[in-house]
């Protein structure tokens, strides 16, 4: 009976490298109830440590002895098992005691320990680790294990089934663990006192709870100056509340500081006489002195191609507008093109410009090339003037910044206005402040004096011109049109090459426009006889080449590598050998004589693939028990090597094909 037992642990410890875990119960061998308290085992669950995100708990033998048992953990659905952990004390037994195993699986919770030694208490045997879905401290309830299947051995060597107690010491509630540090909840203040709290490490809950007394008042001095009109005051003010806790009055002073203000008045807004205080910046007396009303002048302005013309009349002392008519443009119709490079501190441009209304259509900025050459200005303001500081580049003569300081006051300036080719030119004297014109005297229009002429040769299709411009205001005044002259055609041809096509054209010799064209077809290549640029040897091929004799183009072609014939064919190992299963090894194939190696092509084989295959390299790879016989031939067969391979089961298959296979002759 008990050789059967032996057998059938023989299969069940084969299963167990395929299965997760097997019954304890299985290695028993014969059992025996055991009777009363003196066979009992005693298990104890306790916990180890715990944090807001993991528990971990022991379980310990603490009185008995044991062959084996299965275990079965079971937690609450807050709790996931990632971990069971034998002890070093159960790792240590069984390297030193080799005829059993230990099993545990996670998802399930079970863990097992089969041996033919007995362990005895005390023993720590496995830690269990748990992930938390919640920070809630652990208790009693969240997690048991029960034992099924426990034997110990008796005096006559028979498997006795124990009587198992688990002893649960997780506390029935949770006790909180302060972390020792105190976190403040509610701050203190000057109004009401604060609250401050220590939190558990294994939850996260609140574990202990402590007041924070009332802070005293932090004192500072508030001043606010007394007015001409409004008392001020010295206060005691808490910093943190803002709560006063004291005032003195300071009594308010009157208006000391008064000076007189006069304003005159303008068309539409009154003037003033008044007295302000310059301390407390309020007016204490006005006398309001009357608009004057506006004084107008007519200014006329005529359309130009974008911009409307005006009758407009302004009030000269103001400058309000009181009519405005408006006169419509009359829109672009004499443009030129204008191009302009740019300097170092002006962009340049490509323009469309009208010559009627000097005003640019189309402006494609061409950007500044950047400022080398600047000096610093300076200009003092006058009455009617503003003066300035700037920064003003000496080469593109322009102003790159600029402060304006401001005019003085009141001074009759002179504006002169010279008369050009179409419109009258003034002498105008004005006041810089009121803008009342002393003095305006015309001056006439001189009349195109200076003229330019202008000529656009025609073309085949389009037609040129020639054209009378006053130099002075860009009116045009004359204009002759010269008629398109038509296209000269001739005949344009080129030549075929070997790889290009040819023409025949025939086109306009001054505007090269082409009516017909008649391709030429390509002559293609005069290949030459082939000629040997580099000779074949037995270590690398040659090359020939062939040259066309009309454009110099050439061709090559590769000359094969001598082939020395192999005369002998050697194998490393140099003798017959045998191999572990499942393992691999190559086969060197060294060529004789030596030229040979370069243009061998050694052809692998094996007589057996399914015990030893072999790859194109000589790479063999052991399939399974057997022998086979490894060839390293030549392409045509004729210069061969051989080599006989064994191929042997290691001791641990032998084993595991035993434990497998083997209990079959026992039935």
């Amino acid at each position: 009976m008990k050789k059967i037992s032996l057998r059938i642990i023989a299969v069940i410890l084969a299963m167990c490298m395929i299965l997760p875990i097997i019954p304890a119960w299985a290695f028993a061998g014969e059992a025996v109830q055991a009777e009363g308290n003196a066979n009992s085992v005693i298990f104890k669950l306790e916990k180890v440590s715990e944090t807001k995100e993991t528990v971990t708990v022991k379980f310990v033998l603490t009185e008995g002895k044991t062959l084996c048992f299965d275990a079965q953990a079971q937690a609450s659905e807050t709790l996931t098992c990632t971990s069971i952990t034998f002890s070093e004390a159960v790792r240590n037994f069984r390297n030193d005691n080799e005829n059993g195993f230990v099993a545990s699986n996670i998802n399930s919770g079970k863990f097992s320990f089969v041996n033919t030694v007995e362990i005895s208490a005390p023993m720590d045997i496995v830690e269990i680790t748990y992930s938390k879905s919640t920070a809630a401290g652990i208790k009693l309830s969240d997690i048991s294990v029960s034992v099924d299947s426990c034997y110990f051995s008796g005096e006559n060597g028979d498997d006795i089934l124990a009587d198992v107690t688990v002893v649960n010491e997780i506390p029935a509630e949770h006790t909180h663990v302060a972390s020792g540090v105190w976190v403040e909840t509610t701050p203190a203040t000057c109004q009401q006192g604060g609250e401050r709290v220590m939190y558990c490490t294994e939850c996260g809950e609140v574990a202990r709870t402590e007041s924070i007394a009332k802070k005293d008042h932090t004192l500072k001095t508030v001043r606010v100056e007394a007015t001409c009109e409004k008392d001020g005051y010295v206060a005691e003010v808490c910093s943190s509340c803002n709560q006063e806790i004291s005032r003195t009055v300071l009594p308010k002073t009157g208006h000391k500081n008064t000076v007189s203000q006069h304003k005159d008045p303008t068309c539409t807004e009154n003037g003033y006489d008044r007295v302000y205080c310059n301390d407390c910046k309020k007016v204490i007396s006005e006398t309001v002195l009357k608009a004057s009303g506006h004084k107008i002048v007519t200014e006329d302005k005529a359309a130009t191609c974008t911009e409307n013309g005006y009758h407009k009349e302004t009030c000269s002392v103001c400058k309000t507008v009181i009519k405005n008519e408006v006169i419509k443009a009359t829109g672009h119709k004499n443009t030129v093109n204008q191009h302009k490079d740019a300097t170092c501190t002006e962009n340049g441009y490509d323009r469309i410009y009208c010559n009627d209304c000097k005003t640019y259509i189309k402006n494609t900025v061409l950007p500044a090339t950047n400022h080398a050459n600047t000096e610093k200005q300076h200009k003092n303001a006058t009455c009617t003037e503003n003066g300035y500081d700037r920064v003003y580049c000496k080469d593109c003569k322009k102003v790159i910044s600029e402060t304006v300081l401001k005019a003085t006051g009141h001074k009759i300036v002179v504006d002169n206005k010279a008369a050009t080719c179409t419109k009258d030119g003034y002498h105008k004297e004005t006041c810089s402040v009121c803008k009342t014109v002393i003095k305006n005297e015309v001056i006439k229009a001189t009349g195109h004096q200076h003229k330019k002429t202008d000529t656009l040769a025609a073309t085949c299709t389009t037609d040129g011109y020639i054209r009378e411009t006053c130099t002075d205001c860009g009116t045009l005044i004359k204009e002759t049109i010269l008629k398109a002259k038509g296209h000269k055609y001739v005949n344009d041809i080129k030549q075929a090459t070997c790889t290009d096509d040819g023409y025949m054209r025939y086109q306009c010799s001054v505007c090269k426009y082409c009516t017909k064209t008649t391709v030429i077809k390509a002559l293609g290549h005069a290949w030459g006889s082939w000629k040997v640029v580099k000779e074949a040897t037995y270590r690398s091929e040659g090359l020939k080449r062939s040259t066309c004799g009309a454009c110099g183009a050439y061709k090559d072609q590769v000359i094969p590598m001598i082939a020395v014939p192999v005369q002998k064919i050697v194998l490393v190992p140099e003798e017959d050998f045998s191999m572990p299963c499942k393992k691999t090894d190559r086969l060197q194939a060294t060529v004789y004589p030596e030229e040979a190696a370069y243009s061998a092509d050694i052809v692998w084989t094996s007589s057996n693939s399914n015990v030893v295959s072999v790859s194109d390299d000589g790479t063999i790879t052991a399939k399974r028990r057997g022998t086979a016989v490894i060839t390293a031939a030549t392409k045509d067969g004729k210069v061969k090597a051989t080599r006989t391979v064994t191929v042997e089961y290691t001791l641990i298959q032998w084993i595991i094909i035993y434990l497998l296979f083997g209990w079959i002759w026992y039935l």
